[in-house]
């Protein structure tokens, strides 16, 4: 019989609405957005960092 225990997995890292993207990534630990490229108009990957990497992520009124 085997004595090992289970695994649990790694708590899922908070998520937020990137202001200029739209799009939702991950948080770093103060709360902003992580490290992320921008995105076109049409969906396409800039390349380049976005601008609203380091920023605080959205928030709809009232939610």
């Amino acid at each position: 019989m085997s004595t090992t225990t289970a695994r649990t997995a790694a708590p899922a890292k908070p998520r937020g609405e990137c202001q200029r993207c739209g799009l939702s990534y991950a948080l770093t630990k103060d709360g902003k957005l992580g490290r992320h490229h921008g995105i076109t108009q049409s969906g396409f990957s800039t390349g380049q960092r976005c601008p609203g990497v380091g920023l605080a992520p959205y928030v709809a009124a009232g939610a």
